[in-house]
């Protein structure tokens, strides 16, 4: 009798391990051994620095993209967002004088309500995410080129600017600062606030969220608006970094965005999904990315690497709800 009830005890909880809790961080130790015995240069302190750096931009896009799929949706605009926002924000500054408290509040409303309008065709009138974003995405990509055209434009100023994306703070770059703060704030406010319980509940059941009293389309209009705001402060990043603006640039960037929060765990159905979980993933693309270039390894190659890991995210994400049931 004691030893039924002792493996039962034991079995049990063995059966509802959640596989992509325990992947996910030894799939990152598993990584960084492996670059590092290829070339031990991918674990020296400044690399790991550069990696914390190259992955800024996804990552702070990742936080924002991150809320949106939890409700169910998904935004494949946020590089043409990204575009424009560097686009807009050089357009700004030079009419403002360089004010750099004018361009970029004036940059960042602009991509918000872009967001905000793509969520409320989503939530207003229902039509699928993937249809609405990838409109979205086509008509911000035309109007960037003709705003901007396919050409590259030049910020030389001011210094205030360009130190967003290129100053160092005690030697580490100021967007890993920058990605830090806002993950900080992404998990308090799904942990800590109305807002971050409310948006699980409505990629939990729409439905039951409505039907409770709260106003569910509200907050998928907010998600989405978040994540073009994530976008546009990647994009400004970007253009502060590389002293540039064109409407060409992220080109792709979606696929590494959404990758980093799939592989965070978080369910494309919806309900399900952690800012903690989306930073492991953004780290894990990062770390990905770095180790093949320092490898040198052909961009062609790398897109297949990263598009096989998402399968591989998606599989273990699906076994644990078969499990889970």
């Amino acid at each position: 009798m004691i030893s039924s009830i002792s493996n039962t005890s034991i079995t049990a909880p063995l059966s509802k391990i959640n596989i992509s809790v325990i992947a996910l961080p030894a799939a990152l130790i598993i990584m960084s051994v492996i670059f590092s015995i290829l070339d031990p240069v991918f674990f020296s302190g400044q690399n790991l620095i550069t990696i914390l750096h190259q992955s800024s931009i996804v990552g702070i896009m990742a936080l924002a993209m991150t809320f949106v799929i939890i409700t169910g949706g998904i935004d494949l605009s946020v590089g043409p967002v990204l575009a424009i926002a560097g686009v807009l924000c050089a357009w700004f500054l030079q009419i403002s004088d360089d004010s750099v408290l004018i361009a970029i509040p004036a940059t960042l409303s602009i991509c918000f309500t872009i967001g905000a309008i793509s969520g409320s065709f989503v939530a207003f009138i229902g039509l699928p995410a993937i249809v609405v974003t990838l409109a979205t995405m086509s008509i911000v990509r035309g109007a960037g080129l003709l705003i901007a055209g396919p050409s590259l434009h030049l910020i030389r100023e001011p210094e205030s600017f360009l130190f967003i994306g290129s100053g160092l703070i005690g030697g580490i770059p100021v967007p890993v600062y920058i990605f830090v703060v806002l993950a900080a704030i992404a998990i308090f406010v799904q942990k800590k606030t109305t807002f971050g319980v409310l948006v699980s509940a409505v990629g939990d059941n729409h439905r039951a969220t409505f039907l409770s009293g709260h106003n569910s389309n509200k907050i998928k209009i907010i998600c989405y608006g978040l994540c073009a705001l994530g976008a546009a402060i990647g994009g400004i990043i970007q253009a502060s970094q590389v002293h540039t603006a064109a409407a060409t640039y992220g080109a792709g960037i979606e696929l590494d965005v959404i990758a980093a929060v799939v592989l965070g765990g978080a369910s494309l159905m919806g309900g399900s999904g952690t800012i903690q979980r989306t930073i492991m993933g953004v780290l894990m693309i990062g770390i990905i990315n770095n180790g093949l270039g320092i490898l040198n390894v052909q961009i062609e190659m790398q897109l297949i690497a990263k598009g096989a890991i998402i399968i591989c995210a998606l599989l273990i994400s699906q076994l644990d709800q078969r499990r889970s049931k």
